[in-house]
């Protein structure tokens, strides 16, 4: 009898395989009929586990970019919404229309399963976000339909530590009253996020990611001005967050990133960490939520950057501040309509280190060149 059900178990795990390899999305296009499911990606990335960026010999890009795309507009979650505003901290909701780092929690599967295909060349597991940026066109209601497309970027970077930045660039456009009947799709929303895969090649020695600021970021090599700049920029605390254990779960629950630097202690010390590590876009997103409270009015178009300068361990108590001039109601104001933005930042517990900095502008000098990356 146990022979028996121990072959029907094999049987059973050789089927399984079977059809996944069969099932498995191919090449370089991939169009959906409706979003992955998360058990589905959580599949393919253990199928991926195999994949050793640091002993692919050319890092330097593919020939072609990856594409996943749906083949309808789609409505967003009302559930997930609800659930992403109370996690944030958008209490009083957002008159309708949904945050500017909403579009992306719906549309993170996109980027996951474009990182999961045999195509493209990476371990996905233990990857880190380097920085993001969001363009808005214009406002985004609740209860629109939208059409998602995502696509890796064929040519990556290496940085002086040997990772790798690669950018994936999702759009939502809207469709007009025709519809499928042939209304012309419109971009609404657009982000931009530079994922680096850290390479196995790094030495005990060196300090893991999250025990220091993120590998080669933008701001490395700018002149000592705006470095003594940056500095002068003393912060003005809006919002003190405190953040629980199960934050990395619970937005990844959202999202669809099944990263095990997000999930539980035993997971992430897989990869250095010694406690899970808050998702970067849930700390941009409770930023954004931080500002609005505070008083940010947003006005569209407009485009909002930030960089990642060091992972957070959970459980964490963190600030959200204005930085520099965007003080106040009125400077901050005045500050979104320059090109440089109103300029925040996210820092540790005693204000010693910034977690990530960033800004938020209207200026349609910034919004063009957000666009033109």
């Amino acid at each position: 009898m146990s022979l028996s059900l121990a072959a029907i178990v094999i049987g059973l795990v050789i089927t399984a395989q079977l059809a996944f390899w069969v099932l498995r999305p191919r090449g370089r296009l991939v169009v959906l009929a409706s979003w992955p499911h998360p058990v589905w990606l959580y599949t393919q990335a253990l199928a991926a586990v195999s994949k050793f960026p640091s002993k692919r010999k050319d890092t330097s890009g593919m020939d072609k970019p990856i594409q996943v795309m749906l083949t309808r507009p789609v409505h967003f979650s009302a559930t997930r919404l609800r659930h992403y505003l109370t996690l944030a901290g958008f209490m009083s909701g957002t008159a309708g229309d949904v945050p500017l780092m909403y579009p992306i929690v719906e549309a993170f599967r996109l980027v996951m399963q474009a990182m999961l295909l045999p195509a493209f060349p990476f371990n996905v597991l233990g990857s880190v976000l380097a920085r993001t940026q969001v363009v808005a066109l214009r406002r985004i209601a609740a209860d629109e339909k939208l059409m998602y497309s995502c696509r890796v970027e064929p040519v990556f970077r290496t940085t002086a530590k040997g990772h790798i930045e690669v950018d994936i660039v999702v759009e939502a456009r809207s469709v007009g009253t025709a519809g499928a009947t042939g209304g012309e799709a419109t971009l609404a929303w657009r982000n931009i996020t530079t994922v680096i895969i850290l390479s196995s090649r790094r030495t005990k020695k060196e300090a893991p990611v999250e025990q220091g600021k993120a590998p080669a970021g933008p701001m490395e090599g700018k002149a000592e001005g705006e470095a003594a700049s940056t500095e002068a920029a003393k912060p003005t605390v809006i919002d003190t967050w405190r953040l629980g254990p199960n934050t990395g779960r619970r937005y990844g629950m959202l999202n669809g990133d099944l990263n095990p630097i997000h999930l539980y202690p035993v997971t992430s010390a897989l990869f250095g960490f010694k406690r899970p590590i808050a998702h970067a876009l849930f700390l941009t997103g409770k930023a954004e939520a931080s500002m609005r409270k505070a008083g940010l009015e947003l006005r569209y178009p407009c485009t909002l950057t930030v960089e990642f300068k060091r992972p957070t361990l959970l459980p964490a108590r963190l600030h959200c501040a204005w930085l520099g001039a965007a003080g106040s109601d009125a400077a901050v104001a005045s500050s979104m309509d320059s090109s440089q933005g109103a300029r925040f930042a996210v820092l540790t517990s005693d204000l010693s280190k910034e977690v990530l900095v960033g800004s938020v502008s209207c200026h349609r000098e910034a919004v063009d060149k957000a666009l033109a990356a």
